[in-house]
């Protein structure tokens, strides 16, 4: 009996330290976990974009952030004497490792329809607005590319 409980003792010795071996403890420290994974699949749009063209009428900048499956939009205007800021949007869950998303900014005189693309290394904005101030102003479509600073 004792030589049954001294190799019983032992195997459950063995099989103990194997499960909860300083390797396997270590292996399991060193993986990234699904948040930081999640966060990483869309940073190519991360950053302060700038209109190729430095003339532009329209949107002249905008800075994009990916955090927590959504997208954080900062856009501005051309204005005068400084560009008009028009604040931040938030597109919500967005698909994970895509090169495009979309944005409704509702601003008091129009609404922009914005499509958001990464296309060889540019990031493409078609602006598609709506006026509903009654300006008699007609819809338009509007594609401008950007690079980023």
């Amino acid at each position: 009996m004792k030589f049954f409980i001294s190799i019983l003792s032992l195997l459950l010795f063995f099989w103990s330290s194997t499960l909860k071996s300083p390797k396997h403890k270590k292996d399991r420290i060193s993986q990234p976990i699904n948040t930081e994974l999640v966060m990483n699949q869309n940073d190519h749009f991360n950053g302060l974009w700038i209109n190729e063209d430095s003339q532009t009428r329209a949107i002249t900048k905008c800075k994009i952030s990916y955090k927590n499956n959504s997208f954080v939009v900062q856009m501005w205007g051309a204005c005068q004497p400084q560009d008009c800021d028009w604040g931040e949007n938030v597109a919500n869950d967005v698909q994970k490792e895509t090169d495009k998303f979309q944005l409704l900014w509702n601003q008091e005189f129009a609404e922009s329809f914005v499509t958001y693309e990464i296309i060889d290394g540019r990031l493409k904005v078609t602006d598609k607005r709506h006026y509903k101030d009654n300006s008699n102003r007609l819809d338009y479509s509007l594609v401008e590319y950007f690079q980023k600073k």
